[in-house]
C-alpha cells in the first residue's frame, strides 16, 4: 500500500528513491533507540520501504535524528523535563528539507498519538496537526499541501 502510494508520486522525481523494506530487526533497533513502540502504521511503512532518501526517513536516519537531537538540542533547555516536553516526546520520520521535522507525538503513557501526524517546527519547538496518518501526509507533501 504505502509503497504503491509513494511510487504514484516520486515517479516524475528524480530525488526521491524508494529503498528497500526495513529488516524487522532494524525497527525494532530504532523503537529502541527513540524510546517508544513505533505505531503500527510506521512500521508497516518501514516493512515496505526504509525510507526515500527525500521526506521519509529511514530506520537508521530516524535513530540518527534522535542521537543529534540528544546531542546538540538537549543544549537549549535548562532542564530534562522541557527538552522531553518540547523534543524527545516525539517520533520522527519525516523532514520537509528545512529543519522541521513530521512526527507522532507520545503521550505521558508512552504510546504514540495516532489521531494525528504532526509538523514539528525546529525554530520554535513547536508542533502543529498536518495529516490524520501516513497515507494523508505523504499524498499532502507531494500535492505541495503542507
Amino acid at each position: 500500500m504505502y509503497r504503491e502510494l509513494i511510487a504514484k508520486f516520486i515517479q516524475n522525481h528524480d530525488w526521491a528513491k524508494l529503498q528497500e523494506p526495513c529488516p524487522e530487526q532494524e525497527i525494532e533497533k530504532a523503537e529502541k533507540y527513540v524510546g517508544y513502540p513505533f505505531p503500527e502504521e510506521l512500521k508497516a511503512m518501514l516493512r515496505e520501504t526504509n525510507g526515500d532518501h527525500w521526506f521519509l526517513l529511514s530506520a537508521k536516519e530516524i535513530m540518527e535524528n534522535v542521537e543529534r537531537n540528544r546531542n546538540i538540542l538537549s543544549e537549549c533547555f535548562e532542564d530534562a523535563k522541557e527538552f522531553d516536553e518540547k523534543i524527545d516526546c516525539h517520533i520522527f520520520f519525516a523532514t520537509n528539507g528545512c529543519g522541521d521535522y513530521y512526527c507522532y507525538r507520545v503521550l505521558p503513557g508512552g504510546e504514540a498519538d495516532t489521531t494525528a501526524i504532526y509538523i514539528w517546527e525546529h525554530e520554535t519547538f513547536e508542533h502543529h496537526i498536518v495529516a490524520k496518518d501516513i497515507p494523508d501526509l505523504i499524498t499532502k507533501y507531494y500535492n505541495d499541501e503542507i
